[in-house]
């Protein structure tokens, strides 16, 4: 059970950066695209799309039974991916 918990956390801590990482560079791709930008539009792109590439590398290579965070820090994450990620539905709505 514990195995399977730790695991979950994992998973779940990364996601929950690839979501932060989603909502700074998601807001930019656009910009990027029709080539009307500038360097907080291209900073926003290139650190966006790190934190996704760098949680997916994480989840792929961290063994989950060695992983250990704080429930403290898991809803810290979490909850920072919720605010982020309502923060850019309101801006582009």
């Amino acid at each position: 059970m514990i195995d399977k918990i730790s695991m979950e956390r994992l998973y779940i801590y990364n996601s929950a950066l690839a979501v932060v990482g989603l909502s700074v560079g998601f807001p930019a791709a656009q910009p990027i695209i029709s080539g009307n930008y500038s360097i907080s539009t291209l900073l926003m792109g290139i650190g966006g799309s790190g934190m996704i590439i760098g949680a997916g590398y994480e989840s792929l290579r961290t063994n989950p039974d060695e992983f250990n965070v704080s429930a403290t820090a898991l809803f810290t994450v979490v909850g920072a991916a919720c605010v982020s990620l309502l923060g850019t539905v309101l801006s582009i709505v």
